[in-house]
Order: structure tokens, then sequence, then C-alpha cells
């Protein structure tokens, strides 16, 4: 059974890269990130100059996966519906983006690297426990390093700075609706091509139906 590490790019997936340059994790398998078209670019910013070249330097290469050479949808799902968590009138729609864009993404690009079984490692931290799921498919078994270490999303912070590394930005899409206030505040300010796209975006779904912001 491979072992293979998902790989988020944001705070608690710097801390299991710091793990594995320092020892503390195993080397896994194989590791992948998932390129949605729509990350933040201080995310890849933050990939590029820390997270690659220091995974590289012990023989571990993080593979940039394309979604858009696995994703059978883009952003309305096969039924019409829209798949981002937008505001509407009548509330907050539910989130599918990731599991089309990211799990099940994952999932087949793993199958064309010929992985038949594989435990994956998912960069929780003990402070979301919440957010554990069972995978839908039989040959992939979630394991959580950082849960099994007790590491909170703290503990990572630290762990990435004792390793001379600078802070990670949070990890998400430009335009994810389920950022806060503040997050939308500092994407104004320090990226502002980021800030503009999903303002474009916007737009283009409003046309699309006004009822969506």
């Amino acid at each position: 059974m491979k072992t293979v590490w998902s790989c988020g790019g944001g705070t608690q997936s710097a801390a299991i890269g710091a793990l594995i340059v320092n020892g503390t994790l195993p080397k896994p398998d194989l590791a992948m990130i998932i390129d949605t078209g729509r990350e933040k670019s201080s995310t890849w910013e933050y990939f590029n100059s820390v997270l690659y070249p220091n995974l590289k330097s012990v023989g571990v290469e993080i593979s940039r996966v394309d979604k858009a050479q696995f994703a059978t949808v883009d952003l309305y799902g096969k039924n019409g519906d829209l798949l981002l968590p937008v505001y509407t009138d009548h509330g907050k729609m539910p989130t599918y983006c990731s599991g089309e864009w990211k799990r099940d993404v994952a999932n087949r690009w793993l199958r064309s690297q010929g992985v038949k079984h594989c435990e994956m490692w998912i960069g929780f931290s003990l402070d979301e426990m919440k957010r554990i799921r069972h995978p839908r498919v039989k040959w992939i078994r979630n394991t959580y390093p950082l849960i099994d270490l007790k590491l909170r999303r703290s503990d990572c912070v630290v762990t990435v700075r004792d390793m001379g590394w600078p802070e990670p930005p949070r990890s998400s899409c430009w335009m994810c609706p389920n950022m806060s206030d503040l997050e939308w505040s500092e994407i104004k300010s320090a990226q502002p091509n980021d800030f503009r796209k999903a303002i474009h975006l916007e737009e283009s779904l409003r046309e699309e139906d006004p009822g969506f912001y």
C-alpha cells in the first residue's frame, strides 16, 4: 500500500512538509497538490519558494496536478447547479466545489499513476476533528498525521517557524465565499489581481442569476 500526501498548500500542509524534512514523518511514496486554477497567488508563491524546493531537497517531489485535466465539471455540475457555496436571496448554498475539484481530481490522478490502494495523509490538525470524513472509495484509507501527533494549528505555525521558514498564507481559492471579511480585505490590499478576478467572476455569475453574490 502506497503512502500519499495530499498537500493543500496552507499552514497545516507546511507543517507536514517541515515534519518530513526534519525526519519526524517518513517520506511519502507520492505527494500531490491540486491546482484548481483558482488558488490564491499567495499560495503558489509560498509553494514555489518554500514548500517545493525544501521537500525536493530531501527527495520528495510534490506533483502539481492540473484540475482541468481530471475534473469532469467546472463551475456548474452536470445537473446545471452552481457548485460554489455562494450567497443567495434564500441563504447560502452548500459547498460542492472542493469535492469535484480536489477530492475527485486527486482520486483520478492517483489511478492514472497506477495506485490501486493507498494511505492518504490529510493535513487536518487537532482543532479540526469535525472535518474528518470517511473516503468515498474503498481503495483509499485516510490518515491524519498532525492529529496523531496531537498538533493544533498554533503548533503547526511553531513547527514551520522552527524550520526557519516564513509563515504560510491561508490556502483557499481567490473567490471562495467561505472567506471572512478580514481575508477579503487582505486579498484586496495584498493580491489586487486576485481580488479583481473575484469581482469579475461574481459579475459573470450574476448575469446568469442576479441572486448570486
